[in-house]
């Protein structure tokens, strides 16, 4: 029989000590002289000295083997560290609610969210969701129809029920509804890069995607003429009119003027708090008042106290029997669209066109900016930025005014004028 070779007897010896060394979790730590194990489970690595039952070192093999063992049993039970890259949108989501719930647009908010769940799905993995599917989720967006609110005030929108109380309006979305969407795919995935793996120490997502604001139509403020405004009052119920005759004197937006009350009123101040959480820019305020202006509010003050009410803008329905109506509570008014859709109709009928409410407000900053001067009406307004007054100055700007007058009077423009009459005089003669 041929005996093997010296080196094929070494090579076999340390192919079976390699395997063996492999296969083995538990050592000597000679250093120390202490049994040691060392394995992997579910991706995590584990290690550590063995130890009996009462927590003293092992010091044999098989000791240290049933130590391991007991070790192994505890890494199976172990929950499993979810993943960075596991983080879903439901995750993202619960985590971030408690934080919007306690802002005062969170009625709104949840209406978003929801949507951008449903879309994405709530399982899935943020890091899944690639440029070209926020791109398709805008897309989807702007081709859903415009839904209307049937279901009254009563109705909370955000209950569970509230879905068959939204009905389409025929009209698709326009980029600035979708705009507000937006947010709250950023902010998902703002909170995502902020997670890291426990073991990897990486982060949920490589890197913020851009997710840019669309294109949204400029519009300028078209300020209701005097003439109209007139004609508006006439035509107005008394809580309107009101709403409109103080929006006039203080610029007030629609939301702060029917959430006024009476402890807004400062008369010693001679002017009007208004709360950050009424206010667009979540900023308390302070705006001033003319004596007429103060006069005005006081009336408000007095009526709404002869009601029983802190609010200075309520409402009565109108009953056939005066015992009913004198029972008949004074209610808040949170927006006057049926009435100011109402009276839109006969103005439009007599001057061509169609006013919003927010027109009013355009009409203050328009005349404060044309009487007191473009900063003024800036200070008044209580735009950051003065290019959003711009918008409402440019109407009354006496230096276009003064502008457009100078190139009317062109000598190519005077010629022309000079013309009408002679050929008006050369048709007489020759009639």
């Amino acid at each position: 029989m041929k005996k093997r070779s010296h080196d094929c007897v070494s090579v076999g010896y340390y192919r079976a000590q390699l395997k063996l060394c492999a296969l083995m979790t538990v050592y000597l730590n000679r250093q120390r002289g202490r049994w040691s194990f060392d394995f992997e489970k579910n991706g995590e690595r584990y290690s550590g000295y063995c130890v009996d039952a009462q927590g003293h070192p092992v010091t044999s093999r098989r000791a240290a083997l049933a130590a391991e063992a007991v070790e192994k049993q505890k890494a199976e039970t172990k929950p499993k560290i979810p993943r960075a890259a596991d983080l879903t949108i439901a995750q993202v989501v619960d985590d971030l609610t408690p934080g919007w719930e306690a802002e005062p647009n969170w009625a709104n908010n949840s209406i978003y969210i929801r949507e951008v769940m449903a879309y994405f799905g709530p399982a899935r993995a943020v890091a899944s969701i690639s440029d070209a599917n926020i791109d398709d989720y805008i897309t989807f967006a702007l081709k859903q129809p415009v839904m209307i609110w049937i279901g009254g005030s009563k109705r909370k929108r955000t209950d569970a029920g509230a879905a068959k109380f939204w009905k389409p309006s025929g009209r698709t979305r326009k980029p600035s509804t979708v705009n507000r969407y937006l947010p709250m795919l950023r902010a998902i995935f703002a909170r995502a890069y902020k997670v890291r793996d426990p073991i990897t120490n990486e982060r949920a997502i490589a890197e913020l995607p851009k997710i840019a604001d669309l294109d949204e139509p400029k519009r300028k403020a078209r300020p209701i003429p005097d003439g109209v405004l007139e004609f508006v009052m006439k035509n107005l119920p008394q809580h309107a009119r009101e709403a409109l005759i103080a929006t006039l004197l203080f610029g007030f937006r629609k939301t702060e003027i029917f959430q006024l009350e009476i402890p807004d009123l400062d008369f010693e101040m001679s002017g009007v708090w208004l709360s950050h959480e009424h206010v667009k820019d979540n900023e308390d305020a302070f705006l001033p008042g003319s004596p007429e202006a103060m006069a005005f509010m006081q009336q408000l003050v007095d009526q709404a106290r002869a009601r029983g009410v802190t609010r200075l803008i309520t409402w009565q329905r109108i009953r056939k029997s005066p015992d009913a109506q004198a029972m008949e509570p004074w209610r808040n008014v949170f927006r006057p669209k049926r009435t100011w859709a109402t009276v839109m109709k006969k103005v439009e009928q007599a001057f061509g066109r169609r006013y919003r409410w927010h027109d009013i407000r355009a009409a203050y900053i328009s005349y404060v900016a044309n009487t007191s001067g473009q900063l003024a009406a800036q200070k008044l307004a209580r735009h950051s930025d003065y290019r959003t007054t711009e918008a409402y100055v440019l109407v009354q700007d006496a230096l276009l005014r003064k502008a457009a007058r100078r190139a009317s009077s062109r000598p190519a423009l005077a010629l022309l004028n000079e013309e009408k009459p002679a050929r008006g005089r050369q048709r007489k003669r020759a009639d």
